[in-house]
């Protein structure tokens, strides 16, 4: 995963208002109903053009699931599963981001609810 990819993601979330951030949430939880973070999975690429597949995990903490599961629906309308959301980075590669999945998670506090949802990320280098 480049880092142009996990900037992609990241602005992506940022237009739809979701409160987001990779590998743990630092901002304030105080004035929002629910927060996701981001983490991914490499896949081994077997491929001589130059795209490596990513498995993104996008995990959505909140007190209501009525939240985590609006929030959800936004997710999956930015990251569309036919299409992807896709687009020419600044440097020059490509990178398709495509919805795959979601499933509630069990927490051990019944206060907090927890969604998952997996994205495929497919970057395309120039180099």
């Amino acid at each position: 995963m480049t880092n142009a990819g996990l900037k992609f993601i990241n602005d992506a979330m940022a237009s739809a208002q979701i409160p987001y951030e990779f590998m743990e949430y630092t901002s304030s939880i105080d004035s929002i109903s629910a927060y996701w973070v981001g983490e991914y999975n490499e896949v081994e690429s077997f491929n001589e053009d130059g795209q490596q597949e990513t498995q993104f995990i996008l995990t959505g903490t909140g007190k209501e699931w009525d939240e985590l599961e609006a929030q959800k629906n936004k997710i999956k309308k930015l990251f569309p599963g036919i299409q992807g959301r896709r687009a020419i980075l600044g440097d020059g590669s490509g990178i398709a981001v495509f919805y795959g999945n979601a499933f509630p998670i069990a927490t051990v506090d019944g206060f907090l609810k927890r969604i998952q949802i997996n994205l495929t990320v497919k970057e395309w280098r120039t180099e």
